[in-house]
């Protein structure tokens, strides 16, 4: 699956190359008023001919994150009830329900962190969750960024993945606009050159963010994987010269 994400990001730039070689900018000025995309890291502007894009993710923007994940989840590694705690007190709501799988499959999410939803899906993900898990209905055609677990369990390393796209999404890093995520989940389902040969550089653009935070997050959890295993093995090794 990761190697598969490093493939779809790579495909996207050599989209993005080849679409920037063939841009007609003098078309682009007498086209429709293009769509911005925002948030305080980026400023994307797409029309059909043109686009430019001004990215300021930068190694310590990405560096803060990690810290700040890795400061959540190794606070209480492996207890999975305490972490949830830490979550709610940044103000994120965190919900579990044996149907989670189930419920996010109907609207193309997975278990774990989701980002804010519109529309029917939003309104489908509140109504269900409201129903199932002990807290209030919130019936609204907007949802705001939310964990969603099963409660039959999570792999601890997973959850790191997750944590890191919570606060990669609080620190407002790029590659969570709502038209970008809908549009990556979309093509991820299901890739195909049609959906490919639409997309105009800026949305290319936008989307390699979202793959590369993606990508960023299975980074981190391989990270503290290692760093749990490594100790493990000294704590053991330890342990055996005192026994011996």
């Amino acid at each position: 699956m990761y190697e598969i994400k490093k493939f779809f990001l790579n495909f996207l730039l050599k989209i993005k190359n080849l679409k920037e070689k063939n841009q007609n900018f003098q078309n682009a000025q007498t086209s429709k008023m293009p769509k911005v995309f925002k948030n305080s890291k980026i400023k994307t502007s797409v029309n059909h001919a043109a686009s430019l894009q001004m990215n300021t993710v930068s190694d310590e923007d990405k560096k803060n994150v990690e810290k700040i994940s890795e400061k959540i989840i190794k606070k209480h590694f492996g207890d999975i009830e305490k972490t949830v705690k830490i979550l709610e007190k940044r103000g994120i709501r965190v919900y579990r329900t044996r149907f989670a799988v189930k419920i996010l499959g109907n609207i193309n999410e997975k278990q774990g962190f989701i980002t804010p939803l519109k529309g029917f899906k939003a309104f489908y993900l509140n109504f269900m969750l409201g129903l199932l898990c002990d807290k209030r209905f919130i019936f609204n055609k907007n949802s705001k960024e939310m964990f969603v677990f099963s409660t039959k369990g999570i792999d601890n390393f997973y959850l790191a993945s997750q944590v890191y796209k919570f606060v990669a999404f609080e620190k407002k890093l790029a590659g969570f606009e709502y038209e970008i995520q809908e549009k990556f989940k979309k093509i991820y389902k299901r890739p195909n050159a049609k959906i490919f040969n639409a997309l105009t550089a800026g949305e290319i653009f936008a989307l390699k963010e979202a793959i590369a935070r993606d990508i960023e997050s299975v980074d981190f959890a391989t990270k503290i994987h290692d760093e749990i295993e490594l100790a493990s093995k000294i704590g053991k090794k330890e342990n055996d010269v005192k026994n011996s």
